[in-house]
């Protein structure tokens, strides 16, 4: 069955959107690696919904950039957040939904202490004005190890599980 020029163009469309998508999200982690609040800010609609686990439920963006700025934009929180396994599903022109699992890893120098969470994101995508926002995000914790680092530089682990 040979491709009409509408078929051609449906499919590069369906790329750049999913392209879209991951570079949003990817804007997303980066910006919060990096304590960028505004960057993060930009990635979600005004009235997002962000699920984020043991850090709460969070109904409009400003809400969890507050929590964001408080918690995670000092220099002594080193943080990495390692995105991988992307889905996304186009539901419509202006609508997607996406799957991420994650891994996070932090050095917290004020309690000399890391962790290590993995889990899944499960976001809602809406393109408006020409754009793709985050609309809604929900994360899921699989597992977590935190380790404390004692005198002499002896580590203690003081959680394992989820």
């Amino acid at each position: 069955m040979a491709e009409t020029l509408e078929s051609l163009a449906a499919r590069i469309t369906a790329l750049e959107d999913k392209a879209a998508i991951h570079e949003l999200k990817h804007s997303y982690f980066r910006g919060c690696d990096r304590k960028q609040p505004d960057v993060v800010r930009n990635c979600f609609r005004p009235d997002a919904v962000i699920d984020a686990a043991y850090m709460g439920v969070h109904e409009g963006r400003d809400s969890f950039v507050n929590l964001f700025e408080m918690v995670g934009c000092r220099d002594t929180i080193l943080d990495m957040h390692h995105a991988q396994n992307p889905v996304i599903v186009l539901d419509g022109p202006d609508r997607a939904h996406g799957t991420w699992d994650l891994y996070f890893h932090q050095i917290n120098l004020d309690t000399s202490s890391a962790a290590q969470v993995s889990g899944y994101y499960e976001d809602d995508y809406v393109r408006e004005e020409g754009r793709w926002w985050i609309a809604r995000s929900t994360f899921r914790v699989t597992s977590t190890l935190m380790t404390e680092v004692g005198e002499g530089g002896s580590l203690r682990n003081t959680l394992l599980g989820r």
